[in-house]
């Protein structure tokens, strides 16, 4: 009984001392037994992970903004801003020029009016059509129409007159009606808003 104790001590202290010098090292671990090559896929395997988390752009959409309550207040007077068209994806540069019941607006300069008159084929026109006004980073609704008409403000661009662009539950300043057509465009520039991501903006 006596020499079975000390045997199963030595024997304990034995396994002791093997578990002690191996523990330090990963007992599963084979990276020590990897080419040059295996470890350079791997290194690539984590680039790769590491690309596929990197964030993406958010998608761009349109917003429809009341134009009494909202628009008339953030679209300033004399504040300029760019227009999309929603067809063509034309895109031009105005600048506010008045307007209480839906916006006034005139090119900024001539080479912004001929990009607006190539959207109406350099024919000027009353017909409605859906457009983004870019105003405070938002894409907001609006119409426009290809006609200008009344004072003009800005000089040199090539048009007489000013044209209008209508935002949702905008009115016409001659009948101080909403306008149907123009309240139309405004809903599908909304429901088109998604087009936008395939623009370069």
């Amino acid at each position: 009984m006596k020499y079975l104790f000390s045997y199963l001590l030595i024997c304990g202290l034995f396994f002791t001392w093997m578990f002690a010098a191996i523990i330090p090292y990963p007992i599963f671990s084979d990276i020590g037994t990897l080419t040059k090559e295996q470890q350079a896929f791997l290194n690539d395997v984590n680039e790769s992970e590491k690309t596929l988390t990197v964030e993406t752009p958010p998608l761009l959409s349109a917003v429809s903004l009341d134009w009494f309550d909202t628009v008339n207040i953030i679209f300033e007077k004399y504040k300029n801003t760019r227009i999309i068209d929603v067809e063509t994806g034309i895109q031009y540069f105005v600048q506010r020029t008045g307007g209480y019941n839906h916006a006034d607006v005139e090119p900024i300069d001539i080479e912004n009016m001929q990009k607006f008159n190539d959207i109406y084929n350099n024919q000027w026109s009353w017909d409605r059509r859906p457009v983004w006004v870019e105003i405070n980073n938002m894409w907001v609704a609006a119409s426009i129409n290809g006609m200008p008409h009344g004072y003009s403000l800005i000089s040199g661009n090539g048009q007489n007159g000013h044209t209008c662009i209508h935002f949702s539950q905008s009115k016409t300043h001659g009948t101080k009606n909403v306008d149907a057509s123009h309240q139309n465009a405004v809903k599908y520039a909304f429901n088109n808003g998604h087009k936008l991501n395939e623009l370069q903006l």
